[in-house]
């Protein structure tokens, strides 16, 4: 329902009459002296109030004829705060650096490679549907990385929990990886899409679906929240090298990352 303005009443003609001009006064009388000096002092006092909208006119017409300001500001303001942001969970990081890694973590690799990412996902999130033939390739073209896994339901909340929640109870049977890289590369708009996903990942999807409800499941997924949300992470996907946090799919920045680390352990 949109709301029609009623159609405005013509406003009452005005009529005026035209006085008899007066008789003109000297240029500097002092009445017209007076009147240019409150005239001056009036001026000033709205000095202060006029120019910045006279600034303000001015400045819009610039950005009308260069919108493209406006992108830079917005491009410059974005890039400050991502960087503000990085800052802050690295140095969560470094805070909590000897909890964030636990024993029961699901790894993709070789897990007693020297070198661990942690990556923190969600099966629901575009982009890190995107990125994860990238990252196999990558591991595969690095045999002494691991990528500690964490998994982390923040997109799609309880669908997103749920597939969580899968992949952990197949860790639990050695299908971790299978099931990983199956929920990837498979459909998930329905429970039948994700049965399909299970299937080719060679588990029993009513089997898995049962396990996928145990409280210590649960309890891992709750526990992989609290810190997320303690670092500070927002997004998926977020990895972490050596301290430093890499935003996105950001390949060529992992490789850096690892080489660098290859170097400070020789």
């Amino acid at each position: 329902m949109t709301d029609t303005p009623e159609t405005p009443t013509p406003a009452p003609e005005i009529k005026t009459e035209t006085a008899a001009p007066a008789p003109r006064e000297p240029l500097l009388s002092k009445s017209n002296l007076a009147l240019a000096l409150a005239t001056g002092a009036f001026v000033l006092a709205l000095a202060p109030y006029v120019l910045p909208n006279i600034q303000g006119l001015i400045v819009r017409g610039g950005l009308m004829t260069r919108p493209e300001v406006l992108v830079d500001a917005s491009t410059a303001l974005r890039e400050k705060q991502d960087a503000e942001t990085r800052k802050s969970v690295e140095t969560a990081i470094k805070a909590n650096e000897g909890s964030i890694i636990a024993a029961d973590d699901p790894v993709l690799g070789n897990p007693s490679a020297p070198i661990t990412i942690i990556e923190f996902h969600d099966y629901l999130c575009g982009a890190c549907r995107a990125s994860h033939p990238s990252l196999l390739s990558f591991l595969k073209a690095n045999p002494d990385v691991r990528v500690v896994v964490k998994e982390y339901p923040i997109i799609g909340k309880d669908n997103s929990r749920v597939l969580a929640a899968l992949a952990l109870a197949a860790r639990d049977t050695g299908h971790y990886a299978a099931v990983h890289n199956a929920l990837y590369s498979h459909e998930l708009s329905s429970q039948a899409d994700v049965d399909v996903a299970l299937t080719a990942a060679g588990v029993n999807p009513a089997e898995l679906h049962a396990k996928a409800q145990s409280p210590a499941i649960q309890a891992k997924i709750e526990e992989t929240l609290q810190l997320g949300y303690k670092l500070g992470i927002a997004a998926t996907p977020n990895f972490i090298v050596d301290g430093v946090l890499v935003n996105g799919g950001d390949i060529p920045q992992l490789q850096t990352l690892v080489t660098a680390a290859r170097q400070k352990a020789k």
